[in-house]
């Protein structure tokens, strides 16, 4: 990365926080305050990810655990019995992760995702997450239980207590937090169309509410399709670009290199079933 910004001499601002992005008038741009000072654009690419904005609150007592993301190393955490709530990508990972640290981990999922096969890795866990779980289960150091919505964490006598309806388990450790992140277009959430649950984007990436406005990254949405696996979010880079150049006159022959290596996908319809990509 740091080759191509030379390369290219981008005009990168490292150590630069956006703090309010105000759209212009009949889509004039844009002013984006920062922690540098002001700056307009007459389009903004909305790629802040979601790894910073953890979900913290789950359910009541939740201050009590610690979330996956503030996990510096498995290698530091002291004890020898975790609880992982959590049954998705995080909570697998981190619960494969202790188990080939010779840990005893009871691994807590509402949805008891191990058991969702889709080919659809943004829905189902990846094929790469089911293997590492299948052998660290194979260990015997894992529970599976599924099925179970956590309701809360209680601070007791020598460690903690985590609730479901009709059962609670005991933990001699901090429980781990495996829940997730919140999107970041939750920051600038007044820019878009909220009505169907989910940020409304044209086939372009962009609001339907504030044009010039593009979205790239785990939030992107189209319906049922999503497209938060990290390789499937890559495939929609071009688009924005494509969208962006035509707009500014720009030629975009230079793109066809990214359709022919799989990374251009405008056409969703191959979403529909089965994820080609």
């Amino acid at each position: 990365m740091e080759t191509v910004a030379k390369h290219f001499q981008l005009p990168i601002k490292t150590e630069t926080n956006v703090k309010t992005i105000a759209a212009l008038p009949q889509g004039k741009g844009f002013i984006l305050e920062t922690s540098k000072g002001e700056l307009r654009s007459q389009f903004v690419i909305w790629a802040a990810g979601e790894f910073q904005y953890p979900n913290l609150n789950p359910f009541p007592g939740a201050e009590l655990c610690i979330h996956n993301s503030q996990i510096r190393s498995w290698t530091e955490l002291e004890g020898n019995e975790f609880v992982v709530i959590g049954g998705y990508e995080s909570g697998v990972d981190a619960a494969s992760v202790l188990a080939a640290l010779g840990k005893k981990v009871k691994l807590i999922d509402r949805n008891s995702s191990w058991l969702n096969i889709d080919s659809d890795p943004s829905v189902s866990l990846s094929p790469y997450s089911i293997k590492r779980l299948e052998v660290a289960y194979s260990m015997g150091l894992i529970e599976l239980i599924g099925d179970k919505y956590i309701e809360a964490v209680k601070a007791v006598k020598k460690g903690y207590v985590v609730e479901s309806e009709y059962e609670e388990w005991f933990s001699s450790t901090q429980p781990i937090l495996c829940t997730g992140f919140n999107s970041s277009l939750e920051q600038i959430a007044p820019l878009f169309d909220w009505s169907n649950g989910y940020a409304a984007l044209t086939q372009e990436d962009e609001s339907t509410l504030t044009p010039g406005l593009f979205v790239v990254g785990p939030s992107v949405r189209h319906g049922n399709l999503i497209f938060c696996f990290i390789y499937k979010f890559r495939q929609r880079f071009a688009v924005v670009g494509n969208a962006i150049a035509q707009r500014l006159g720009i030629d975009t022959t230079t793109l066809e290199a990214y359709r022919r290596q799989g990374l251009f996908l405008d056409d969703l319809s191959c979403c529909d079933n089965d994820c080609v990509c």
